[in-house]
């Protein structure tokens, strides 16, 4: 891909074509950071259950699109990570976020503050949500027949609430639904840092899915099942926009990192609770160049 030079001037005609324009429209490359053209998309996937009344935040990931440049990046943000002030609550870490905001405000109110937080912290505009639980997950993934997966090591796991025992060998596997929620939860092999690589690699593989297997044309009956067990400010239009770009990508042109010791976090304790904390402005600079990694 050609690089854009410093003369060369960003426009949002790309952007504009999805509908989901943001950012000012024109700004010259040099003076804009990357992420302040692309599309910013914050990811939450909580342990929330039915008849449960209060859940935790199990994944945290930024999907930047830049669809002027045609490519996109994804920052994984541990759940350990401490964040020393949460507007009308007290320090905790960062899973927590979602479900406090909701209690301040039900119905949006939990990303948006994750979103203003992300936004002080780690200097990323967030524009649009998708948040999902167990339940929606599991869904997703049987209704696309179950996601093949490259598995680069050995992984067994039980979860004993849903009684699914997961084992698996190195090599394409296939999982189902109940299966690539143990795979993307567990905790046990690696912490919070692996699963967060594994997070990475199964929203990859839900991708390469979907290109090898035509499933575009299935977008439309999928959103529409699952639109009372997700919430999202993307509607149909832009979803499907979304997933055709995100198809078109090729692999060296889709980045990201995880926010991770020594460079970007350090292990601690607060409260009595094991947390990260944070190098926010080191965190900044590694943002600025995720288009690199």
């Amino acid at each position: 891909m050609t690089p854009v030079t410093a003369t060369e001037t960003i426009t949002t005609a790309a952007l504009a074509t999805t509908g989901m324009v943001t950012a000012s429209t024109e700004t010259q490359a040099t003076a804009q950071p990357p992420l302040e053209s692309t599309v910013n998309i914050l990811i939450l996937g909580s342990d929330r259950r039915t008849g449960t009344t209060n859940w935790r935040t199990d994944v945290m990931m930024i999907v930047a699109l830049d669809f002027a440049r045609d490519r996109a990046g994804v920052i994984s943000i541990p759940r350990d990570v401490y964040i020393d002030l949460i507007p009308n609550h007290q320090p905790n870490r960062m899973n927590v976020i979602d479900y406090l905001g909701e209690q301040d405000e039900p119905d949006g109110g939990g990303p948006a503050l994750l979103s203003s937080i992300i936004a002080e912290r780690m200097g990323i505009r967030i524009d649009h949500f998708l948040r999902f639980n167990f339940e929606s997950f599991q869904t997703v993934v049987d209704a696309l027949g179950g996601v093949e997966v490259d598995i680069d090591c050995p992984f067994r796991e039980y979860f004993a609430i849903e009684d699914v025992l997961v084992n698996l060998k190195p090599g394409l596997t296939r999982l189902s639904g109940a299966e690539a929620l143990v795979y993307v939860r567990s905790r046990r092999i690696g912490g919070d840092l692996e699963r967060a690589r594994r997070q990475q690699r199964f929203v990859w593989a839900v991708r390469n899915q979907m290109l090898k297997e035509n499933l575009l044309p299935r977008v439309p009956a999928l959103y529409g099942a699952l639109k009372d067990s997700i919430q999202t400010d993307i509607g149909i239009v832009n979803a499907i926009r979304i997933v055709r770009f995100a198809l078109a990508l090729d692999e060296d042109d889709i980045h990201g990192f995880v926010l991770a010791p020594p460079d970007l976090l350090t292990s601690g304790w607060r409260s009595g609770m094991s947390i990260f904390l944070a190098d926010w402005p080191a965190i900044q600079e590694a943002v600025q160049t995720i288009f690199e990694r």
